[in-house]
């Protein structure tokens, strides 16, 4: 029989398009050799285009899924994506409460690829305390920080207890590279980052590392599920952030040029 391989537990949405939530994380878990269990926290109505119709899971019954598991499969980390509403955020806090030591990576899901609202800043905050690292894009930063200038932004979600913020560049900024900043407290004389196919480093300071990565064209929908996924997944094999954070920009730039286009919306990484 072979050994056991770490487990990651994904606790987000499932989407029927097979694009993002539970459909993502699983793929992009195993892909890092680690095993994916999980925990349901919305059904949705959605396609590659637009999420239609979001239907939270009684937390009562969320967190009977998540206790359920969790006896049975210890996590060696957690990946929180859409939390639709707050009984299931006090749920996800009383769950990560009982589990403390376990890296958590949080991909804050604020808007659909289409713009429609999907969770509230309110809900997530008391989550960001419990969170190893979190995933904002720039306009998720903002939003959770209150605050508009980048670093600013992370300082704030630092100070509100987060381990380190990863704002990626891909949903704002322009040009042929997208630049991706990793803040936190970071060792100065720690190894440098790996090398990442694509990507170079373009920054690094005991606060700040940042990487550029070419601009693909098009959109894509699970991206951000794909990222966070894969640096929970890192965390769990035992990897220190930067590198964690790292190789899973790797892995998702990687499955973002691969990706396939299945339907009449966002392309889907190919995982």
């Amino acid at each position: 029989m072979k050994s056991a391989p770490p487990v990651v537990l994904a606790l987000a949405g499932h989407d029927p398009s097979g694009g993002a939530g539970i459909q993502a994380d699983i793929e992009t878990i195993h892909a890092q050799g680690c095993h994916a269990t999980t925990a349901i926290t919305c059904l949705t109505v959605q396609d590659s285009s637009e999420v239609w119709r979001v239907q939270p899971v009684e937390a009562g019954f969320f967190l009977e899924q998540a206790r359920c598991v969790t006896r049975d499969l210890p996590p060696a980390s957690i990946k929180i994506g859409l939390v639709p509403d707050e009984a299931v955020a006090a749920a996800i806090d009383e769950l990560l409460e009982a589990l403390p030591g376990v890296p958590v990576v949080l991909d804050p899901v604020l808007h659909a690829g289409g713009g429609r609202p999907l969770s509230a800043v309110a809900w997530l905050h008391p989550l960001l305390a419990r969170a190893t690292l979190v995933t904002p894009n720039r306009r998720e930063a903002r939003l959770l920080a209150g605050e508009e200038e980048m670093s600013e932004a992370a300082r704030a979600l630092l100070a509100a207890g987060a381990g380190g913020v990863l704002v990626t560049g891909a949903d704002e900024a322009e040009g042929a590279e997208v630049v991706n900043s990793l803040f936190g407290r970071l060792e100065p004389q720690s190894p440098p980052s790996p090398a990442c196919g694509g990507g170079r480093m373009l920054e690094r300071d005991h606060e700040m590392i940042q990487w550029r990565w070419p601009r693909l064209p098009g959109s894509y929908h699970g991206s951000g599920c794909t990222l966070a996924s894969a640096i929970a997944a890192r965390l769990a094999l035992g990897e220190p952030l930067e590198e964690a954070v790292a190789r899973g920009q790797a892995f998702t730039q990687a499955a973002l040029e691969a990706a396939i286009g299945p339907g009449k919306g966002q392309h889907i990484p190919w995982r």
